[in-house]
Order: structure tokens, then sequence, then C-alpha cells
């Protein structure tokens, strides 16, 4: 099997540092199927790298001493060091301690939850920290209807949380559907009183 046959992935440029990880991570799992030295691992590698990326090589590239053997272990170091800075994980870890949900949704809320969990798996490698992680930033109306009991799993917890929100939102269109139904004017009310109409009659019903 040729390298090319892999079909490996082209890296240009990352907007997350993660993604710069995954490539790595993903060549590595690509030269695992071939037998091939480390040399001509990191030449391969550096024949994916395009655009920016390949740029930023062929000049690291002019670094070395001439007739030095860059290895995949030279290349990895090098690689990360470019796109996977200390100092900006530390910095999205400490974006990951202080998300909150705010007013954005349950699902907005878990996706920059699992965006930022990637940086910090110390406080999400098991079940009961990644409940308790993501409670942290939950905002106070929905922890204080999704109450203390116990979830076995991360997927539970989230599943009771996007229930409890879509209750939260019909008992706060059932409010306001009151309010417009006792108040003001006939004609002043009338487009709220026809969205409530809709509302209403999109409830399950009972037998």
């Amino acid at each position: 099997m040729d390298f090319m046959d892999t079909k490996p992935p082209v890296f240009k440029e990352a907007l997350e540092p993660l993604e710069a990880d995954e490539w790595i991570n993903t060549m590595e799992q690509k030269f695992r199927l071939l037998r091939m030295t480390e040399e001509l691992v990191a030449e391969y590698a550096a024949h994916q790298l395009q655009g920016p990326a390949g740029i930023w090589w062929s000049h690291h590239r002019t670094t070395y001493p001439e007739g030095t053997s860059i290895t995949w272990n030279r290349f990895t170091t090098a690689f990360r060091g470019n796109y996977i800075p200390p100092g900006v994980v530390e910095m999205k870890v400490g974006e990951f301690m202080k998300l909150s949900q705010g007013t954005k949704s349950v699902k907005e809320y878990l996706h920059a939850f699992n965006n930022l969990a990637r940086y910090a798996p110390e406080f999400v490698n098991t079940e009961a920290k990644k409940i308790a992680s993501f409670q942290r930033g939950l905002n106070p109306e929905m922890l204080k209807t999704m109450g203390t009991g116990a979830r076995a799993t991360f997927n539970a917890y989230i599943s009771d949380c996007l229930t409890q929100e879509n209750d939260n939102n019909n008992y706060s269109s059932s409010k306001s559907c009151k309010r417009a139904f006792g108040a003001g004017s006939s004609q002043s009310r009338a487009p709220v009183v026809g969205r409530c109409w809709v509302f209403l009659t999109s409830l399950p019903k009972v037998d």
C-alpha cells in the first residue's frame, strides 16, 4: 500500500489549536498502516502541508543546519510548537472554566461546552466530572428547575435538561397567553392571541 492510498488529509491552517492536533493524530493513524522510516514519514507529512502551513514549513525548514535529518518527532515538535502553543491551550482551559449558559439554549451551551471541554480533559474524564462541569455553567433558572437528582450518565443529564427547557418554555408561553387574554384592547392583543392559539393547539392532547 502506498501512502497516498490512505487518503491523508491536507493541512492548510487551523482556526482552533485542536484542529492541528487532530491532523497529527490522523496522520499517525495512517502511518501505522505502513512500514516507513521516521524520515520518510516526516517527508510525506510535510507534503500534505499547503497554503499558509506550507509556507510556514518552507521557512522553518531553512532553520535547520544543512543535512539535518527531519524525523517525525522533530517534525511534530515544530508543528505543535507553531500551531498548538501551550499559552493558547491554557487560554482555552480558562475559557472552559468561565463558560456559562447565559441566554443560550441548552443545545447552544452544549455545543460550546463540548468544543472547549477538549482542552480540559481532566475536568471531563468521568461521567460525574462532566456533569458537574456542565452544571457549573447552567443559568440559575435551569439549575433550579433541574434540581439535585443524580443522573448516571452525562447523556441522561443532557436529555433531562432538554426536556426541562421545553417544559419551561411551554410554561412561559402559557403565562404570556393568559396575560394577553386578560389585558389590553381587543385590537392590540389580536396578534398575540393569534400566536397563543397556535401555541395552545400545538400542545399534546390529554385523554
